[in-house]
């Protein structure tokens, strides 16, 4: 790389992690979540790989314990791929430092490999979550010291190849979905179908059999259709040791060698095509119809979500997310009929879905609402409109996006435990009201923790305070939910629990729509332009 090029590398990186800025609030509204997400996903991803490493164990298949790490890193892999590619467009082609950039004496490759670089530490940090604890945990119980060398490989160099998938889909997707009003459904859309496929894919897999030792060839079939996402780890699989690392290692550095040559080529092509916009001569007189003010103000945060890509994807992960988890613990223990692992199982699978609650209320829409109208709101404060229609409007917003995506992983998990009125109250009205309670308590939040003064998307989404506090009333509410669910279920009063968590959580929804209605709606009137 040249020296322009490394300086640009490390104005970067500066910029990406230089916490010595004098603003502390923003500096911890970053970091506090990141640590968050980083603590509960190691803590999931610890959970899997002990539990397919204790039934391999079991088994006496151990030499087959580091099918476990290859297939939490093609999971890695997956997450990056799904949330890397709606990336590419903002940081590889449509930055807005295009011009500066390219009037420098920067080649294209070393411009590419900076912002290639800033996407692979995403990519990383997911790769991260699942392969250091699978590491630890397959190393230590296989008492195999080499598979930390491949755990340490895979760390550093598996997110290469989502890498180039997310830049890839991300071009053909952002070329397709520029061109619509609407293009950013396009975008949901891929996410339903890529996560349709998983549930489908292990749908076949898992199918059919009945027999202890179909089960163990299920899950290993299982293990390596998981590695395959990453299909770089399976080098690591050959049995020569020393020559399969190197084999891993040149492979990848050539596929990222290529990648960059490939988009530095097609650097400027891209850029033109992914900024330029296509205007229409068709003009098509409609019927106006007089809608109410509610209506009016729904319609236009309805507009304002489904046209945001950042708004939209930062707070509808939560709810993808909970459908994914809830698939891949349905799917993935069919094939498990060992006694013993299938009873401590079913003991805890009654309380599966508070991590679905807690997955869809990290993020909800209505802890922004406010802050995506940004320079406008003065229209909202000079026009005639009611505050609690406006308030009402964006809690509304708010549940309709995330109540389908829990209703599926109800589904889910009333198939997976059993119909009875104990798992009915618990994962079809528990979750509903949760969502209905934390879209509530988003808005509350948000109407004084609101940031209108940005200059793009990602300050009012992911660097909010409201986003940030939320998210850790997340974390409290579920703890007490923990509680109030799990004591009555140890003590063998499990319905009690469930019938206490309703009223706790139907509780809590009346009361923060009470403080909506009173503090929210008086501090929006406050709000200064």
């Amino acid at each position: 790389m040249s020296k322009p090029g490394l300086a640009l590398l490390k104005v970067s990186l500066s910029q990406s992690f230089d916490f010595r800025k004098k603003d502390k609030i923003k500096n911890v509204s970053m970091l506090v979540p990141i640590i968050l997400i980083f603590i509960g996903g190691c803590l999931l991803a610890s959970i899997y790989s002990f539990f397919f490493s204790f039934i391999l164990l079991d088994s006496k298949n151990g030499e087959q314990l580091h099918k476990v790490l290859y297939a939490m890193a093609g999971i890695a892999s997956l997450l990056g791929i799904v949330t890397g590619f709606t990336k590419v467009k903002g940081t590889l082609f449509g930055g807005n430092d295009y011009d500066m950039l390219a009037s420098l004496p920067i080649p294209k490759r070393n411009i590419i490999f900076v912002k290639l670089f800033s996407l692979y530490l995403i990519q990383f940090f997911y790769t991260a979550i699942f392969v250091l604890p699978a590491t630890g945990i397959v190393a230590f119980m296989g008492k195999q010291p080499l598979w930390l060398l491949d755990g340490l490989l895979l760390l550093i160099l598996s997110p290469v190849f989502p890498l180039f998938i997310a830049g890839s889909l991300g071009i053909l997707i952002g070329l397709i979905s520029d061109r619509f009003r609407f293009g950013n459904v396009i975008t949901v859309l891929f996410y339903i179908v890529f996560l349709m496929a998983i549930m489908y894919s292990s749908f076949l897999m898992n199918s059919g059999g009945g027999t202890e030792e179909y089960d163990i060839i299920g899950l290993l079939r299982l293990l390596s259709i998981m590695g395959w996402i990453n299909p770089f780890s399976k080098l690591l699989t050959l049995e020569m040791i020393g020559i399969n690392q190197a084999l891993y290692i040149v492979s990848t550095l050539i596929l990222l060698t290529g990648m960059i040559y490939l988009f530095a080529r097609c650097y400027d092509y891209f850029h033109v095509l992914m900024t330029s916009t296509r205007t229409s001569i068709k003009y098509v007189q409609k019927m106006q119809k007089r809608r109410g003010q509610f209506k009016a103000l729904f319609f236009l945060d309805v507009k304002r979500y489904f046209t945001s890509k950042m708004y939209l994807l930062n707070t509808i992960t939560g709810g993808i997310m909970c459908i994914l988890v809830t698939a891949i613990m349905f799917f993935s223990f069919k094939t498990v009929k060992d006694p013993e692992a299938m009873t401590i199982f079913k003991e805890i699978a009654p309380y599966m879905v508070l991590i679905v609650v807690w997955c869809v209320g990290m993020a909800v829409p209505s802890a922004v609402s406010i802050n995506m109208e940004g320079k406008t709101m003065w229209q909202i404060k000079t026009l005639p409109i009611s505050y609690k229609q406006y308030a009402l409007s964006k809690v509304l917003l708010s549940y309709l996006v995330l109540a389908p995506f829990v209703l599926i992983s109800s589904i889910l998990l009333t198939i997976f435990t059993g119909f009875t009125l104990a798992s009915a109250i618990v994962n079809f009205i528990l979750p509903q009201v949760y969502i209905l309670s934390m879209s509530l308590l988003g808005l509350l939040v948000n109407s004084y923790f609101y940031k209108l003064k940005w200059s793009n998307e990602t300050e009012a989404v992911k660097n909010s305070s409201g986003m940030l506090i939320s998210m850790v009333l997340d974390f409290a509410y579920t703890g007490i939910l923990c509680v109030l669910l799990l004591v009555p279920g140890l003590l063998g009063f499990y319905l009690l629990g469930a019938i206490v968590a309703i009223l706790f959580v139907i509780g809590m929804a009346i009361l923060f729509y009470i403080l909506v209605l009173k503090l929210s709606v008086s501090s929006i009137e406050h709000i200064e332009c």
